[in-house]
């Protein structure tokens, strides 16, 4: 079954922050005075989303207005279940997923602490609102994210599951590609796609080729303009040297 091939979201995201020593609980700021926690059902809002020892309560429809996969599994398939048991996750990160997807009564807004999230649970239910969003906020925030070499990786890691051929994805390429060699010898690199592996490998060796023909380029100017410096000091010093002697004995002093 298609549920069954889904990757373990919590062990990836643990995996990933590991490399900076951070806890999940931290990157993920819950405001609990501002956004539903979904934890009572209402008449519209009664489908069942369990995560460990917790439930959920979300609108089916809204939930299949975002996902294809989530409308067949509720309105197609027969019987109808009546709750999603959703491995793989943990309660706070499913918390935060669906403060950002859903406005009860108010959407929280991404920011770069919940991007790569809210994305990588985007790719697993196919919703293409969510990731062109998720998308937009990248793309419009990349010199921010880059900033911090985790996240950077963090998202990159979710936008290369969503469009590995897009614009933002081979701006993300080029950002992680400038990060040193041995900071970036520390990022989990097996959870990101061999193919994109390789094209932030082939930038880096682009990026050290230009930077060695630029260091080339300035050698050979320096050398250029010190040549011209010596060959104006050597004139310089004849026509000095010219100035002082009388005219009939000026022929005499040799050009250098």
């Amino acid at each position: 079954m298609k549920s069954d091939k889904m990757y373990n979201l919590s062990a990836r995201w643990n995996r990933i922050l590991m490399t900076t020593n951070k806890d999940t609980s931290e990157e993920v700021v819950i405001a609990r005075s501002s956004y539903d926690d979904f934890s009572q059902p209402t008449a519209w809002r009664s489908y069942e989303i369990v995560c460990g020892d917790r439930v959920f309560y979300v609108n089916a429809g809204w939930l299949a207005e975002l996902s294809p996969y989530f409308a067949d599994i509720i309105f197609t398939r027969k019987p109808t279940p009546k709750r999603y048991q959703l491995e793989g996750s943990s309660p706070v990160e499913v918390l935060e997923f669906l403060r950002c997807i859903t406005f009860c009564p108010m959407r929280k807004p991404l920011s770069v602490k919940n991007v790569s999230l809210v994305l990588t649970f985007a790719n697993r239910f196919e919703m293409r609102p969510v990731q062109a969003r998720c998308e937009h906020f990248i793309a419009c925030n990349a010199q921010t994210l880059s900033r911090d070499k985790a996240k950077l990786f963090q998202v990159t890691c979710a936008m290369s599951q969503c469009d590995p051929n897009s614009s933002t994805m081979s701006v993300l390429v080029d950002r992680l590609a400038a990060i040193k060699d041995d900071d970036l010898s520390r990022l989990q690199f097996a959870d990101m796609p061999g193919d994109v592996v390789a094209e932030v490998f082939a930038q880096k060796i682009q990026r050290s080729k230009e930077k060695n023909n630029r260091r080339n380029q300035s050698d050979s100017g320096c050398c250029v303009l010190s040549m011209f410096r010596s060959l104006f000091r050597r004139r310089h010093s004849r026509n000095r040297t010219l100035s002082t002697l009388p005219i009939d004995q000026q022929s005499t002093v040799p050009a250098h």
